[in-house]
């Protein structure tokens, strides 16, 4: 039999295994779909309690979230972590069925003092008030999308989408502290079952991917959908649900 010879011969070996890779890589990537959130699946009063690891797998603390409902058009999550010394209370008001945020706070206590940033939000503007340690208090302006949800509300967010097999979308977030807007993507790495302190649960693999780092989720299929664990891409820290209270 003929085999291919010179330039052709040399790019049918070479390239065309690579091109294949390419195209398979962009096949296992969905497309993302419109960014559409549900009605909450959570319930005034929600509370999930985690036990935080570092990325060595050592205890590191503990972390917990509450979600109450202020009134008909506002939720508020609350987030409180401490771990390693420091202990952070972030609090996020939020409107009712897009989840955009209107007001939010964090106060992060350690051995050196207290720092807080209180942030609200309005259209394409977030306005920072910080105050430092030495009790130096500053203000900055930042331009972010109108869209944009704050950064610390996504864990529970991701909750209220269509998640299933092959879903993908895409969600501006900022993060007030440093600050820091991402364009993140979504989406649905597939079904697995995952055994934490509170129990087995069958859950979606979610990643959230903002390009240099990458938090990965695993949300129950079952309603409410509680985040059973998540991995935060960027400090490497693992939670693991031990106890899930629905609410009322």
């Amino acid at each position: 039999m003929a085999q291919p010879c010179g330039l052709y011969g040399r790019w049918v070996r070479v390239c065309a295994p690579a091109l294949l890779l390419i195209l398979l890589a962009a096949c296992s990537t969905p497309a993302p779909q419109p960014l559409i959130f549900g009605a909450a699946p959570w319930s005034d009063g929600e509370v999930s309690a985690y036990r935080v690891t570092d990325v060595n797998g050592a205890y590191a603390g503990t972390a917990r979230y509450d979600l109450i409902q202020m009134d008909e058009a506002t939720w508020s999550l609350r987030r409180e972590t401490s771990a390693q010394g420091t202990q952070e209370i972030v609090v996020v008001d939020m409107s009712e069925g897009e989840y955009r945020p209107s007001l939010a706070t964090m106060v992060r206590i350690d051995s050196r003092g207290t720092e807080q940033v209180r942030t609200t939000y309005s259209g394409s503007e977030a306005n920072l008030e910080l105050t430092s340690k030495q009790n130096i208090t500053t203000y900055q302006r930042v331009s972010i999308p109108s869209d944009a949800r704050d950064q610390r509300s996504l864990v529970m967010l991701v909750r209220a989408l269509p998640l299933a097999a092959g879903y993908a979308t895409r969600i501006n977030s900022f993060l007030p502290i440093v600050p820091i807007l991402d364009r993140v993507t979504l989406d649905v790495r597939g079904q697995e079952e995952v055994q934490v302190p509170a129990g087995t649960f069958e859950t979606w693999k979610v990643r959230l991917d903002t390009g240099d780092s990458e938090t990965l989720l695993w949300v129950g299929v079952d309603a409410p959908h509680p985040v059973v664990k998540y991995v935060d891409g960027r400090n490497r820290g693992a939670y693991e649900l031990i106890e899930f209270q629905p609410g009322p």
